[in-house]
């Protein structure tokens, strides 16, 4: 069985293909090399019956001539005559002085020749015959035509190599229609088992996946991988929206239900402008938290949609990298952090300004909001081994590591975090600009706080 498989293999059954193709091309060119050989061999006959002719006359005389032709006693061959000798011995014969018919056949032409040439002789008798043609001089007075007919030999060899050729094609296809039927159910067979199988993926279609047949190596099983990733990649976009479900609810939830209450107690206080006006500036602030979320999902889908790369322009990033760091400085200085700054200058890139000025914000947020009070927070930009290596780190507490493989997740929140403000959207809008990039993005492991690692695959200059 597993011989047939090999054996039955698309790529095996192309290659036999392509080898039957190549040696019915040889076998015709073979067979048409022979034809034209034997064509050629009767061409060579008749030059040499002319340079015989050319001998006979010149060293015996026209005399000699007729007599070798039997020319005497029907000096002048007419239509039926010409057609019945030319039946009979396959050659037509004319003798002409001074470019006028003496004797011979008066169906042959006086068009001069240097070697012989093929032609159609228009016989009564059966159907019209190929033949070869021949005009030439004897000497300044008298001229000759020959017409030979075809070698028989020629016919019968073509027939031959005909049959050969057919039975050929006849005996080599079949094997191949058969494996090619035997493929072709094969095929349907497995498509129709894969048929059902999604059947009972689209039932559960988070756990059950596609069978690979590992003893097949087709073109199938790369279809089934591509629709189990595909399938793998439906169920991750299942889970991410079942997650930000859950993070929307519960980032929207507090806040609206705060503002519902501000507004309950503004009913109650309407007549205390000083409390009601403490009401409305929290209820705001409440509400801004909501629009925030809001315009970061949106900021998160224009980003994850790819059109930023249509706005792709050489931008320096050591530049770009510097002046947000120098921004942030006295931000950091003023919560007792300390900002270290450590930029390779004359680094370019193709990306999107805004694109990598949020990303690095993000990231220095990210550090103002959760490192310790008195945390050394630093900014480096080097040039890597194929393009650029940027850094943003501080030196504690970091994240635990159960939550770093959710770190990037879209709404997810350490429970070291939930006490401060935001939505859990910053690190999943940076990973978002990584892939945009093509950037490759990393936590650092057996740190003592939170390193990120961005590595840009853009050339420095």
């Amino acid at each position: 069985m597993s011989l047939f498989k090999t054996f039955t293999s698309l790529p095996v059954i192309k290659l036999s293909l392509g080898l039957w193709f190549v040696v019915s091309i040889i076998i015709s060119a073979i067979a048409l090399l022979a034809l034209q050989q034997i064509k050629s061999d009767q061409v060579n006959e008749l030059i040499e019956l002319k340079e015989e002719l050319h001998s006979l006359f010149k060293e015996e005389g026209l005399a000699a001539i007729l007599d070798e032709y039997e020319l005497q006693e029907h000096p002048v061959w007419h239509k039926q005559d010409s057609d019945v000798r030319f039946d009979e011995e396959d050659l037509l014969f004319a003798l002409y002085r001074n470019n006028k018919l003496l004797l011979g056949s008066t169906e042959l032409a006086q068009t001069l020749t240097e070697i012989p040439k093929w032609t159609v002789y228009n016989s009564d008798i059966d159907t019209p015959p190929h033949a070869l043609f021949l005009h030439f001089k004897l000497n300044e007075t008298y001229a000759i035509s020959l017409l030979q007919r075809r070698d028989g030999y020629y016919q019968t060899a073509k027939e031959l190599l005909t049959q050969v050729i057919l039975w050929f094609v006849i005996l080599s296809l079949l094997p191949i229609a058969v494996i090619n039927a035997a493929i072709t159910f094969r095929r349907e067979r497995r498509i129709l088992g894969i048929k059902h199988a999604l059947i009972q993926v689209a039932k559960s279609p988070d756990s059950e996946r596609l069978t690979i047949e590992k003893a097949e190596s087709d073109g199938l099983n790369e279809l089934i991988i591509s629709i189990n990733e595909m399938l793998d990649n439906i169920a991750d976009l299942h889970s991410t929206m079942k997650t930000m479900s859950v993070g929307i609810a519960h980032d929207l939830k507090t806040p609206l239900t705060r503002v519902a209450n501000r507004l309950h107690s503004m009913q109650q206080d309407i007549t205390s402008p000083d409390t009601l006006l403490t009401h409305l500036d929290k209820a705001s602030t409440d509400l801004h938290s909501v629009i925030t979320t809001f315009n970061n999902l949106v900021r998160l889908n224009a980003i994850e949609s790819g059109k930023h790369k249509q706005g792709f322009k050489k931008i320096d990033i050591s530049v770009l990298s510097l002046d947000l760091a120098q921004s942030y400085e006295p931000v950091f200085t003023d919560s007792g952090r300390t900002f270290e700054i450590s930029v390779v200058e004359g680094v370019t890139c193709l990306a999107d300004e805004d694109l990598i000025n949020q990303l690095i914000c993000n990231l220095l947020e990210n550090a103002l909001d959760y490192s310790a009070p008195n945390a050394h927070v630093w900014l480096r930009l080097q040039s890597h081994t194929n393009g650029a290596l940027l850094q943003v780190g501080d030196n504690g507490p970091g994240i635990s590591p159960m939550d770093q493989a959710h770190v990037f997740d879209k709404f997810y929140r350490a429970d070291v975090s939930r006490a401060q403000p935001g939505n859990g959207l910053g690190l999943s809008i940076v990973l978002a600009i990584c892939k945009v990039h093509d950037a490759d993005i990393q936590q650092l492991n057996n740190q003592k706080g939170a390193v990120f690692n961005i590595e840009l695959p853009l050339l420095s200059q």
